[in-house]
This record gives C-alpha cells, structure tokens and sequence, in this order.
C-alpha cells in the first residue's frame, strides 16, 4: 500500500503532465512549531497523518480565487487551516445555541451517526477548501457515536449531509491521485490571471466525493 508520499510524487507527477507550473504551488515542509501552534490552538493532538501531510508540503501558496492544486480544491497549510478553523469558532461562540441548533435541524449523517448532528463542531479540520467559499474536507476528530476518528468528512457553510468520505487522509488522496491518472480530473477554465482551474469530470468535486462515498462506502 502507497504512504502519503508517494500519494504525493504520483499526483505532482500527474500534474506536472496537464498543468505544467501548478505543481510549484505545493510549499515546502511546516515547521514544528507551527504544528504545535495549531494542536494548542484546537486543543487536540494531530492525526499522525496530518502531521506527516504537513511535513512534506505546508500547503500550497498562490491566490485562492485562482483554484486549487487538488482536483481544484485549496489545499491549505497550517496557518490557512488554523485561521479558517478560528473563523468557525468564532462564529460558534457568536451564535446562540437557540441559533445554532436551529441550524443543526438541517444536518445528517452518512452512515447514520458516523457523523456528529451539528452546524459545526471544534473537531472539524479543515484541509481541502472550496475556492472562494467556506466548505472544506477534512479529517473528523470527535466523531458520532458509529463514526471513527480522523474519518475525512465534508463541512461547511453548505454542507448539511456529512459524508465519511473517506477512512483517512491518506485514503483519500490515494483516491484522487487515482481518479487523476483515469483522466477524471481536468482543466476546466482559465482565471483571468492566466491560471489553469482544475475541476471532475462530473462536476463539483466535493458533491461528486460524496455522492461516490454515499453508494460505495468510503473511498480508497
């Protein structure tokens, strides 16, 4: 079985082949401090795995408007994910529980209760943004009660289903990396600013993640 990085080199390699450029994107490795930083601030300790991601590349760099470098989704460093995390803790602590469990009426779970049925929740680590909107992947720290920790689930602003879509972080990039290499991904659109935008085949990605991991079961 592939680790993270060879996940990695195999889809660098990928994009070096459709986007020549977009593969300079990716930074160099985090420093430990900063992953302290972040564990401090979320109050939790780091998946090995995220770990391991984040000291290879710490993300990419560039102008979100301009897309992502996986399969179009802003693949974000340490400090990008702390900062969007604090966002939706502030927003938590600035919601009335009236509020915001109003808004957790709205949210499910697949499966049934892998998923905590909330709005948002601390445990929630963003790693994969949407461009220029506030809906992410990433690994699942305080699971429901039939769910696992560090599962990849989609959250956000516009994510009411939360899907496991995958077991890891390492599942999932295994899996894009291979829907790479099966053409499924491709340039659909050039930014204003002369940069290729990445997108599936069939559509939005993380709705597409979904829907897959929904009928088959997580993805790997």
């Amino acid at each position: 079985m592939m680790d993270l990085n060879s996940f990695l080199v195999a889809y660098r390699s990928w994009l070096r082949g459709i986007v020549p450029g977009l593969d300079g994107a990716f930074r160099g490795p985090a420093e430990d401090a900063a992953l302290d930083r972040y564990e401090d601030a979320v109050g939790a300790e780091l998946p090995g795995e995220l770990g391991q991601l984040w000291r290879i590349h710490d993300g990419e760099a560039g102008p979100e408007p301009s897309g992502g470098t996986i399969g179009g989704l802003v693949f974000l460093g340490v400090e990008r994910s702390l900062s969007e995390w604090a966002m939706w803790s502030s927003i938590r602590a600035e919601t009335s529980d009236a509020d915001l469990q109003a808004l957790s009426t709205f949210s499910e779970s697949v499966p049934a209760e892998a998923v905590q049925s909330e709005y948002s929740a601390a445990g929630w680590l963003p790693i994969l943004k949407e461009s220029m909107e506030a809906n992410y992947l990433g690994p699942d720290l305080a699971p429901g009660p039939g769910g696992v920790p560090g599962q990849v689930i989609n959250f956000g602003r516009d994510e009411d289903r939360k899907v496991v879509i995958s077991r890891s972080m390492s599942d999932l990039l295994g899996f894009l990396t291979s829907e790479a290499e099966r053409g499924e991904f491709v340039v659909s659109s050039v930014h204003p600013g002369g940069q290729p935008v990445l997108a599936h085949r069939r559509g939005r990605l993380i709705s597409v993640l979904c829907d897959l991991a929904e009928s088959r079961g997580p993805l790997a």
